[in-house]
């Protein structure tokens, strides 16, 4: 039986705004990270589709709700070019599949590629949002500029916006000259569910405080059981967690038995599901992140919809969160001794962690929640294709 045409069916009806295309770079985080916007615009009256490297739980779920997904092949983390050219001839073939009135394309990959597949397609309006420049300012030589290079063809599409989460990752692309001051949007995250992330009493005498990532180094998790183990040793009595599995394929990516280990010397507990974040985060007292460098992380901005304080590095991301003394600490980056003295001021002094986790809910609602950020990316969809 022949598919209808995706502009012609739609769960909801005739998609009267016509096909919105995202590309990702991982479909567990569309998942995690862009599903409400899209099921916004699903209902709003868009005939949506994901476009990201074969996952086969990830499809399933997307398509349950009525989201096409179309394959991309697996490209390398580390900017690999063959690759990426393939990559972006694969993406153009499906921009001519499905005609898409509007691309959304989120992260590195996605955007460089993406935005000089749509030129080459002629697609109407692009969205490119930018999670981290972190690849773009740790590579050097001739390899930094080509990637400039082929930014500076894909971002010159006539009808294209690019959002970025913290100013600092903003800044970096004005610096380098890859972007104009006309086409930036800046949409902080994501988005939390107020309801679904919301402020826990404490739930356990003996405090908790919890790391939950990705198990990778970049995320400070040595960092974090190196604090824990002088605490430990200093006679502070807490629980240590680490919540989340390890990342494969990441060059970042710590070795399962690593974990392990950590967990068998009675250092950390390791969670290796974290994938009911309420219920993880409910468990917590405090919640830590001492990574190297974020976009804007997801995990603080539902810690403090729980009211949890946060002990962060001062770094592009953790700021947009946190605010030092507020509704939480924040260290520098790769520092154990200030990451543990923070840790230990908030272990020890139940008031402040009340008032820290109040703050922070307060400047949820205000700056984070998910109707904010998806009326915001739904009101560019609609300036776009005006």
């Amino acid at each position: 039986m022949k598919r209808p045409h995706p502009k012609q069916f739609s769960l909801f009806g005739k998609a009267d705004k016509g096909a919105l295309l995202f590309v990702v770079d991982s479909a567990q985080l569309f998942l995690s990270h862009r599903l409400p916007i899209a099921l916004t615009a699903l209902n709003s009256g868009y005939d949506v589709h994901v476009a990201a490297p074969y996952h086969y739980q990830s499809e399933q779920l997307i398509e349950s709700y009525s989201i096409t997904f179309h394959s991309l092949p697996d490209v390398p983390e580390k900017i690999s070019f063959l690759a990426d050219f393939k990559a972006m001839f694969h993406l153009r073939r499906i921009f001519r599949e499905i005609s898409p009135d509007i691309v959304h394309l989120v992260a590195l990959k996605p955007t460089l590629y993406g935005s000089i597949a749509a030129r080459m397609a002629k697609i109407k309006a692009v969205v490119a949002t930018i999670t981290s420049t972190r690849k773009i300012q740790h590579t050097a030589g001739l390899r930094h500029r080509i990637i400039r290079f082929l930014y500076g063809i894909g971002f010159n599409h006539p009808n294209l916006r690019v959002t970025f989460q913290n100013v600092d990752d903003r800044n970096t692309f004005l610096d380098l000259e890859l972007v104009a001051r006309r086409q930036i949007t800046l949409i902080r995250g994501t988005g939390v569910n107020m309801q679904q992330f919301h402020p826990f009493p404490e739930m356990s005498s003996l405090p908790v405080v919890l790391l939950a990532s990705r198990m990778r180094w970049d995320k400070g998790v040595s960092e974090f059981v190196q604090a824990a183990r002088r605490l430990q040793e200093a006679g502070v009595h807490a629980r240590f967690v680490l919540a989340g599995g390890s990342d494969p394929g990441h060059p970042e990516a710590i070795p399962e038995e690593q974990l392990e280990n950590w967990k068998d010397e009675g250092i950390v507990e390791w969670w290796s599901d974290n994938s009911d974040m309420p219920l993880v985060l409910a468990q917590a007292h405090i919640v830590c992140l001492p990574s190297y460098r974020e976009g804007l992380p997801k995990v603080l901005v539902e810690a403090a919809a729980c009211g949890k304080p946060i002990v962060a590095t001062d770094v592009s991301g953790s700021r947009e969160v946190v605010t030092d003394g507020e509704n939480g600490i924040l260290v520098p980056v790769r520092d154990i001794e200030n990451l543990a003295v923070a840790l230990n001021l908030l272990l020890g002094n139940p008031d402040l962690r009340s008032s820290m986790g109040q703050q922070g809910r307060k400047k949820v609602v205000t700056e984070f929640s998910i109707g904010h950020v998806v009326e915001k990316t739904l009101g560019m969809y609609e300036s776009l294709l005006e």
